[in-house]
């Protein structure tokens, strides 16, 4: 049974990660949001060389902005959830729903203050203290477990 939930992926800046994220999303059945701009070309061979031919078989929701994505989710009732290390909200403790749209920010930089501003609901994945973060496609499998682990039961 497919779900409606979703993972929004604001301007990814590496090419092998949103490859990788796509063929997930292929395998795992989940749609992808982009927020534009991407700093790279989807005929990058980084990119072509980790999501293979799987992105013929994953809905992907392109947007030109911020404020195009937002206005979708508001359209359509759509909870935003960031994705972030700047939270104590456990991932594990956090209660999912089918329309939710989880976000994550680029890679370099995360997403903009005035982002974090607006998301009202925030997550995190709990890890050591002595790292800094995770890979963001490491990151999105482990989401998107949990979610799909909770519409299971």
């Amino acid at each position: 049974m497919t779900h409606k939930f979703a993972i929004c992926l604001y301007q990814p800046d590496m090419p092998q990660n949103l490859g990788v994220i796509i063929r997930t999303a292929a395998c795992l059945e989940f749609p992808i949001h982009i927020v534009k701009p991407l700093p790279f070309s989807m005929s990058d061979k980084r990119f072509k060389g980790a999501v293979m031919d799987y992105i013929d078989h994953c809905k992907i929701l392109n947007h030109e902005n911020w404020d195009n994505f937002y206005s979708y989710c508001e359209k359509n009732n759509n909870r935003v959830i960031l994705a972030t290390t700047k939270t104590n909200n456990n991932l594990y403790d956090f209660k999912f729903k089918e329309n939710d749209i989880v976000l994550f920010g680029k890679e370099t930089a995360g997403v903009p203050d005035t982002i974090h501003n607006i998301v009202d609901d925030k997550i995190t994945i709990p890890m050591s203290s002595k790292t800094r973060s995770l890979n963001l496609a490491t990151s999105v499998a482990i989401i998107v477990s949990k979610i799909k682990g909770n519409f299971l039961v």
